[in-house]
C-alpha cells in the first residue's frame, strides 16, 4: 500500500516564483523539493499585485493568487486573513505559515483541526521601523504563536535558545539552502561601472534595522577609495531613507534592487568583501548567499551573524568608528580576504545546503500529522 501524499498548504508569504524577500526565497525553494525530493500536494499563496504572469503551477507547486490591500504593516496580515479563508474548506493535512504576525489570522485553521506549522522569523518587535503600538502587537503576537502553534520553526540556534528560553518553547531549527539560482553575470559590473575585486557590496532591503546608514557613514569615514555599492529598494519612503540617500557619491553608489538572479550572484561574487548590517532577524539568505559565492563577510557583531559566518566573517560593532577601522584593516591585505573568502564558500557548502533544509521540514511535517492521527 502505497503512503499517502500530503497536503501541505504554505501561507504568509508574497509567493513564488520568489521575488522579494528571504522568506519568499525559502517557500520556493522548500515547496519545489517537498514536490520532488517528498512526492508532497504543495499549494503556495500568491499576492495578485506582485504578479504580472500568473501561472497554475510553479515548479511543480500549484499556485493560488488572491487580492491584498496594500499598506505597511496590513498587507500581510490581510493576505493571510484571506488565504486562511481559501484553505479552510480543501483538506490540507499542514499548513505552514511564515511571520508569527499571522498568527491570530491563522488561528481558525487551528480550529478545524489543521496542525499549524510556524516560521518564527526573527525578533520583530525590535525592528525600528515600526511604531510603538507595532512593537507593542510584535511582541505580544510572538508569545501567542510560541503558545498556540502545533509546531514552531527556527532558523538558527540562537533564535531557538531565545524560545526556549522566553517562551519556553520548543523548535526545529532548520535554517535556509545557500545555493542560488540563474548563475553567474558580469552584466551588473558592467552596468554599474564596476570592476571584480574593486567594490564593497551590502545588500538589504533599506531599513534601519538593517544598519545600511551606519555601514554607509562608516564607509565614508573610512577613507577606503573602493566604492560601496548598495543593492536594495524602499518600499515606504521616509525622511530615513532621504538622509540615507543624500550620502550617495562617487565612492558610495546605490543601484536600487538587483532581481535578476545571475546578476546579483554576479555582483557577490566579485565583490571584495559583503557587508552585513542585520542584526535582529535570525539566519539572513543574502548572507548565506554572499557566502555561497565566496564573499569575505564584514557583519555587524551580533550572535546570529557570528553563527552562520563563522570563521568566513570579521565583526564591527555600532560604535561610531569600529566598522570604519575594520574595512581600513582589510582594505590592504588580500591574503585575509581569500582566507575569510574561502573559509564562508566552505562552510555554505556544508552548513546550508537547500536540500538538508526540505529534508528536515518533510520530517516535521510528517512527524506533526502522525502525532494528529495517533490522538
Amino acid at each position: 500500500m502505497t503512503e499517502r501524499r500530503l497536503r501541505i498548504a504554505i501561507l504568509g508569504g508574497r509567493g513564488i516564483p520568489a521575488n522579494y524577500s528571504g522568506f519568499d526565497t525559502l517557500i520556493e525553494e522548500l515547496s519545489a523539493r517537498l514536490v520532488s525530493r517528498h512526492g508532497m500536494d504543495v499549494t503556495v499563496y500568491c499576492r495578485r499585485h506582485c504578479y504580472d504572469e500568473r501561472p497554475r503551477e510553479h515548479r511543480g507547486v500549484r499556485c493560488v493568487y488572491l487580492r491584498a490591500v496594500r499598506g505597511k504593516g496590513l498587507e500581510s496580515i490581510w493576505h493571510t486573513s484571506r488565504s486562511v479563508l481559501h484553505a479552510m474548506w480543501r483538506r490540507f493535512d499542514v499548513a505552514f505559515v511564515v511571520d508569527p504576525a499571522n498568527a491570530p489570522f491563522a488561528w481558525p485553521l487551528r480550529m478545524l483541526g489543521t496542525p499549524t506549522v510556524f516560521h518564527t522569523d526573527g525578533l520583530g518587535w525590535m525592528r525600528s521601523k515600526w511604531s510603538g503600538p507595532a512593537r507593542r502587537y510584535y511582541r505580544w503576537v510572538e508569545g501567542f504563536c510560541a503558545r498556540t502553534a502545533t509546531a514552531l520553526v527556527t532558523d538558527a540556534r540562537a533564535m531557538q535558545r531565545y524560545y526556549e528560553t522566553t517562551w519556553g518553547r520548543e523548535s526545529t531549527c532548520l535554517a535556509y539552502g545557500s545555493e542560488s539560482q540563474g548563475g553567474v553575470s558580469l552584466q551588473a559590473l558592467d552596468r554599474f561601472g564596476l570592476s571584480p575585486r574593486g567594490y564593497y557590496l551590502c545588500v538589504a532591503r533599506l531599513e534601519p534595522e538593517n544598519n545600511t546608514d551606519l555601514i554607509v557613514r562608516e564607509h565614508l569615514a573610512s577613507g577606503v577609495q573602493r566604492p560601496l555599492v548598495v543593492v536594495g529598494g524602499a518600499r515606504y519612503r521616509s525622511a530615513w531613507h532621504d538622509r540615507l540617500f543624500a550620502l550617495a557619491c562617487d565612492r558610495v553608489k546605490f543601484v536600487g534592487g538587483v532581481y535578476e538572479p545571475a546578476l546579483l550572484n554576479g555582483l557577490y561574487a566579485n565583490c571584495r568583501a559583503y557587508l552585513h548590517g542585520h542584526e535582529v532577524g535570525g539566519t539572513n539568505p543574502g548572507l548565506l548567499r554572499a557566502m555561497a559565492h565566496g564573499a569575505p563577510v564584514l557583519a555587524v557583531d551580533c550572535e546570529f551573524n557570528r553563527e552562520v559566518a563563522a570563521d568566513g566573517g570579521r565583526w564591527f560593532g555600532k560604535e561610531p568608528g569600529a566598522c570604519a577601522a575594520l574595512l581600513r584593516q582589510c582594505d590592504g591585505d588580500d591574503a585575509l580576504l581569500a582566507e575569510l573568502g574561502n573559509n564562508a564558500k566552505a562552510r555554505a557548502a556544508v552548513a546550508y545546503r537547500w536540500d538538508d533544509v526540505a529534508d528536515g521540514y518533510a520530517e516535521l511535517f510528517r512527524n506533526v500529522v502522525q502525532k494528529r492521527l495517533t490522538r
